[in-house]
């Protein structure tokens, strides 16, 4: 079974720490991208998750970077 790779982008001005099921736990700075190993079921939960305080979100669609996900914070 192959595992899925997902292309990660971080939209903010500030390092972010991801952890993410399956990964080690993450570092991605500002306007950089990482490359995540397996399923990502869901953000803002046990399986994916930002560590920074704040109002963490995903867009999954239209990213305008090519990335299949890119994080924000909506604080």
């Amino acid at each position: 079974m192959m595992e899925n790779k997902v292309l990660v982008y971080n939209g903010e001005s500030v390092a972010i720490t991801v952890v993410a099921e399956g990964n080690p736990v993450t570092v991605i700075q500002p306007g950089e991208f990482v490359e995540l190993v397996g399923p990502l079921w869901g953000f803002n939960s046990d399986a994916f998750y930002v560590l920074e305080d704040g109002e963490w979100y995903a867009k999954h669609e239209g990213c305008y970077t090519g990335a299949d996900l890119e994080i924000y914070n909506g604080k």
